[in-house]
């Protein structure tokens, strides 16, 4: 063995003596893993450090009465119930150290090496400090002595100051009630003391410091910070004198329930939600209903429902977790202030807009840059360490507000991601209360299942939860608070009384009314122009954050008044909040999203956000606005024009450019057109239009024992109804056999969605008479599965199918396409990963409204047929070849 290992082994040893006193207390032999590394088996020094954390962590388990037995646990079991009772990061990353290397030391193959083996001691050394130094009754043993509300409290302010670096070099039990302790830290080249005096009585600490005089406390150490900590119950005031002649005035005497304010000052954290809370309408009472989702179909059902502050503010006095949804300007912003606000929620509140978080920006270092300033100065470096303390502490609430604009991506696996980065924070025994838009939860059931422990979370999404490096037993359940959608959210309210606009008017035109008299009572109506832009163009790279120089130099020098360049001079101010030095954000992000949508709105915007490298930074708001503009072009030549278009679902929505223009079919193919081609197949049911690759098998005529109607290609009342029951290679055949070809997955949303990407062909308002769909069968909305399959999977379901396909001329699509969404399904030329695969799209008749939306895709296998999945064709316009195909990885 090297010197430089046997100098380490040393000082590991050396280390390893000063927690005898645990290691006597249980039984642990600290020197075995050291002598297996000095032989040279640092394999079994690896066992052997799992096993002493194993005991240690029993120990723990039965300290805090966990349910179960943990005799019967192995390590990773232990881990995973312990961590909630561990208030250090350090301690778990070292946990977690410790199990990763002794899971690696059983697998054949991999090599153990004296460096592991050193880690691993190095990371139980890590333990045992934080126990020892914390005097934490769950390893040391009970204090008789001491009053257990003392020892708890002694053990979280040594929990503190450890967490902040120091050491604890003294403790001493004066009494059962008072108890002293004293710790250090190094600071460069000199050594950093504070000294604490905990008690739960004043009288009883006269009495301790009179009976020795206060010799104990004449220290002579350097730059003491020296506090006399009381209960809550005692403000000190009646003994302060007496106190303070005996201890000397450098002494400061708090209380308990304040004294964390001696390290960070949470009021000057929560300081810009006073003066948020003070601007806008706080008083408004927001209806809301609590959700919970049933556990064997992830579905959500209403438990209560009432006013969304009292919902909220129980829900977090109770520990639960929190995600509180609702469409822009709701009122959620509000709402999460004025909870992270209230002193009667919690003892400890955090509050961090996400929506400011730069995307590059770890949570971590977002966290600790906002808290550093209220920290005293020497210990801002620690702020992310201390913050993770105080909500492990399990007294404290975090609200994370505008979660859904906090991802890089809007999709499940950008929110993935941030989980990832958020899962110290989500895992923490206090209540995390969060914010997002009703899109985020209702139209990602990925997304949902992450946020809902008990909603069945499937095989590949725990998969990619393990892939990311994310635990899912630490995403703990989440509450689903939903606020009601009234006709008038509290912003379109607040904003029309303040306007003094009509009622009823959509949130595009009130929030554009406020911008254009904002613009026109500082003079500069001409500077709305600019605007899209500018702030337009920044939202879709995902920039929501300027500086006053990036105003000044984009809108030029008219845009300040005085040729100040601060934000009340600022002729956008009454639209801007302040969101860090020098830098400024909108008031509500739905301005912003307003100026995108009028951004998008120009073609030549729509390629140049199609061209950016990363894709652009979309949201389901930035689409409605899009939809909701005048003026959107409509055809009637089933023209499909080359061009950028916006689709995707509302959580991936992407704009993807369509090279050149095609001619779909007005209808879907229909049972007669089809019986043409019927007529021209081989005898075998192939066809000389035939793919080169199509399997030998197939034959293009539809099974008669899979239609529901066998006689639906010869008897001429079907004449009318889409050809149903083809496979893709039919299809495909068929599509040559006209000198066409199937569109694309990506063409055939575009046509189905138009320029501004509306939900339906016709628009954003569902229609039930224009949709052959399950809601139509019952003549009522099916908005969950449970409503699907009560009032649609029994009879209704056998006397469903499709209809002739000139039935609903409402069904239209900008271009003059008929009948996309509804009735069936329609195959694509669209592959995913599995070739044998193809996209089909639109939603058939046996789907409910919400699942026939123009984005509705699914996967069907190739050599299918199905009475609900049809096909349409389409013709280049600018090309004499026969077909494109479109793979997707």
């Amino acid at each position: 063995m090297s010197t430089v290992v046997d100098e380490r082994l040393r000082r590991l040893r050396n280390e390893l003596d000063d927690h005898s006193r645990i290691a006597d207390r249980l039984g642990l032999d600290l020197e075995r893993p050291l002598r297996s590394l000095n032989d040279g088996y640092p394999e079994n020094a690896v066992a052997l450090v799992g096993k002493l954390t194993e005991k240690l962590l029993k120990e723990l388990w039965r300290h805090h009465s966990v349910e179960g037995d943990p005799s019967t646990k192995a390590l990773n079991d232990l881990v995973k119930r312990c961590r909630p009772y561990i208030r250090s990061s350090t301690v778990l990353d070292a946990l977690d150290d410790i199990r990763r290397l002794r899971n690696r030391s059983t697998h054949d193959g991999y090599d153990i090496s004296d460096e592991d083996g050193l880690l691993a001691v190095r990371r139980l050394v890590d333990v045992l400090v934080w126990f020892t130094d914390t005097g934490s009754a769950a390893l040391l043993g009970g204090e008789p002595d001491m009053a257990p509300e003392v020892a708890r409290r002694c053990e979280f302010l040594a929990g503190l100051y450890v967490t902040l670096g120091y050491r604890q070099a003294k403790r001493f039990v004066l009494s059962p009630d008072t108890v002293y302790q004293l710790f250090c830290r190094e600071s460069g080249m000199r050594l950093e003391y504070v000294e604490l005096m905990l008690s739960q009585d004043a009288d009883d600490l006269n009495t301790v410091l009179a009976s020795n005089g206060g010799e104990l406390l004449r220290t002579r150490l350097p730059k003491l910070t020296r506090f006399v900590v009381l209960d809550d119950d005692s403000d000190g005031s009646a003994d302060s004198g007496a106190l303070h002649q005996m201890l000397g005035l450098d002494f400061r005497i708090v209380r308990y329930d304040g004294f964390v304010d001696a390290i960070v000052n949470l009021d000057n954290h929560l300081a810009p939600l006073v003066s948020a809370i003070n601007h806008a309408d706080s008083r408004a009472t927001v209806a809301a209903a609590t959700l919970t989702a049933d556990p064997r179909t992830g579905e959500s059902q209403v438990v209560q429902s009432g006013d969304a502050a009292e919902l909220l503010a129980r829900l977090a006095r109770g520990s639960a977790n929190v995600l509180v949804t609702g469409r822009p300007g709701s009122g959620k912003s509000t709402l999460l202030r004025a909870l992270a606000a209230d002193p009667e929620v919690r003892r400890f509140r955090f509050y961090f807009d996400l929506g400011l978080k730069p995307k590059n920006e770890r949570f971590s270092e977002y966290a600790g840059r906002l808290l550093a300033p209220a920290m005293t100065p020497s210990d801002r470096s620690r702020a992310y360490d201390l913050f993770l303390y105080l909500i492990r502490s399990g007294t404290a609430l975090c609200v994370l507000d505008a979660v859904d604009e906090g991802v890089e991506e809007s999709s499940p696996a950008g929110f993935l991601r941030l989980f990832t980065d958020l899962a110290a924070v989500l895992s923490a025994e206090s209540a995390v209360v969060m914010s997002s838009r009703v899109s985020f939860l209702a139209d990602s059931p990925q997304v949902r299942q992450l946020l809902d422990s008990g909603a069945g979370r499937s095989e590949q999404l725990v998969e990619q939860m393990y892939a990311n490096g994310l635990d899912p037993a630490r995403v703990p359940h989440f509450h689903v608070v939903r606020l009601a959608e009234p006709e008038a959210t509290p912003l379109e309210k607040q904003l029309t009384a303040a306007l003094e606009l009509p009622s009823g008017q959509a949130l595009a035109d009130i929030l554009g009314a406020h911008i254009e008299r904002t613009l026109a009572e500082h003079g500069h109506p001409d500077l709305e122009r600019r605007l899209p832009a500018t702030f337009g163009q920044a939202f879709l790279t995902d920039r929501t954050v300027f500086s006053l120089v990036d105003l000044f130099r984009q809108l030029g020098a008219e845009a300040f008044t005085d040729g100040r360049l601060d934000l009340d001079a600022c002729v956008l101010a009454p639209l801007l909040r302040p969101a860090g030095d020098e830098h400024v954000a909108f008031v509500h992000t739905a301005y912003q999203e307003l100026l995108a949508a009028r951004y998008l709105a120009e073609p030549a915007n729509r390629n140049t956000a199609a061209d950016l490298p990363r894709g652009a930074f979309l949201t389901e708001q930035v689409r409605a606005f899009l939809a909701g503009m005048p003026g959107t072009p409509q055809a009637e030549d089933c023209v499909l024009p080359a061009g950028s278009y916006l689709v995707g679902p509302a959580e991936r929505l992407l704009i993807r450019r369509i090279e050149r223009p095609v001619r779909f079919d007005r209808q879907a193919v229909t049972a007669a057109r089809y019986r043409r081609f019927l007529d021209a197949l081989n005898a075998d049911g192939t066809s000389r239009w035939d793919r080169p690759d199509q399997p030998a098998h197939i034959t293009h005529r539809p099974p008669t024992d899979r239609l529901r109607h066998p006689d639906y290609y010869e008897n001429p009342r079907y004449d009318a109804h889409p050809a149903v029951c083809v496979s893709w290679w039919g299809a495909y055949a068929f599509a040559a056999f006209e000198g066409k070809r199937l569109p694309t997955a990506l063409e055939w949303e575009a046509a189905a969605r138009g320029v501004d990407g509306r939900l339906f062909p016709w628009g954003d308002t569902p229609a039930g008479t224009h949709v052959n769909c399950a809601d139509s069968w019952v003549g009522h909305p099916l908005v969950t599965y449970q409503a699907w399959y009560r009032d649609f999977a029994g009879d209704n379901v056998r006397r469903a199918g499709v209809t002739p396909v000139t039935e609903r001329p409402g069904n239209c699509s900008p271009f003059g396409i008929l009948d996309m969404v509804g009735n069936c399904w329609e195959w694509t030329s669209t592959s995913l990963a599995d070739l044998g695969e193809a996209v089909i799209c639109g939603g058939s008749y046996d789907n409910p409204m919400r699942a026939v939306q123009a984005s509705s895709k699914s996967v069907y296998r190739k050599h299918g047929a199905s009475n609900a999945v049809g096909f349409r064709c389409v013709q280049d316009l600018d090309s004499d070849t026969g077909g494109t195909e479109e793979t997707a990885a």
